[in-house]
């Protein structure tokens, strides 16, 4: 085999090797686009400006958001996105510091009702007693203490999810959604209908988002 052979072997591999990574690049380059859209002031070469978050969901969210609560963008310090078109064992929930722009993604459940057996989230209720997700924007309300512990609830803000406070839809930690178990099961495990996170992070997650911080769940 010549040295010429073996070189092209070698370059064909490294372009399949960074293609992934070329992929990434252009998501990410997207999302910040869309960041920098409604936040003209951040600098997106030295800021995160929402770089990881799926670009589909962050332009849902932040078209929504800037129309009925374009006060809590900037007045507020974090907000929520959480993509449940990804698969339950992947990081799919973002919470996002308005002052940057930096996301740090948690594990969230999805309800049993909205469970396709796989570990994906493939149809959404508003009814009562549905053990179903529900979709669009929420703002974050009370804390409290209950049956999960250290709880925040929240009010939906649209026909989609108007009936939350009633049907207890609140954020809250839960030992289905440790690492530990997600690993196991190659899945989160499943709430009744409320974006569940780890026990061991729910504390911090609820202190940073309570009393009207904006919060989406987005689908296809």
């Amino acid at each position: 085999m010549t040295l010429t052979t073996n070189l092209m072997r070698a370059f064909a591999l490294i372009g399949i090797l960074a293609l992934p990574s070329i992929l990434h690049a252009k998501t990410y380059s997207k999302s910040t686009r869309i960041w920098n859209e409604y936040y003209p002031d951040h600098n997106c070469k030295v800021q995160s400006c929402a770089r990881n978050v799926p670009p589909k969901a962050l332009e849902a969210f932040l078209e929504k958001a800037s129309y009925f609560y374009p006060g809590k963008l900037t007045s507020n310090k974090w907000i929520m996105v959480v993509d449940f078109t990804q698969h339950s064992k992947q990081k799919r929930g973002y919470l996002i510091s308005t002052r940057t722009g930096k996301a740090t993604a948690y594990h969230v459940s999805h309800g049993i009702g909205s469970a396709d057996g796989r570990g994906k989230a493939v149809r959404f209720s508003n009814r009562n007693q549905s053990k179903m997700s529900s979709l669009g924007l929420y703002l974050t309300a009370e804390t409290y203490h209950g049956k999960h512990g250290y709880s925040l609830r929240m009010d939906g803000k649209e026909s989609s999810n108007s009936r939350a406070r009633s049907r207890a839809i609140v954020i809250h930690g839960a030992s289905y959604m440790e690492k530990t178990f997600i690993n196991s099961n190659n899945r989160s495990g499943r709430s009744w209908g409320c974006p569940a996170v780890a026990q061991s992070l729910s504390r911090n997650l609820i202190d940073k988002l309570k009393g009207g911080s904006l919060y989406y769940i987005y689908s296809d």
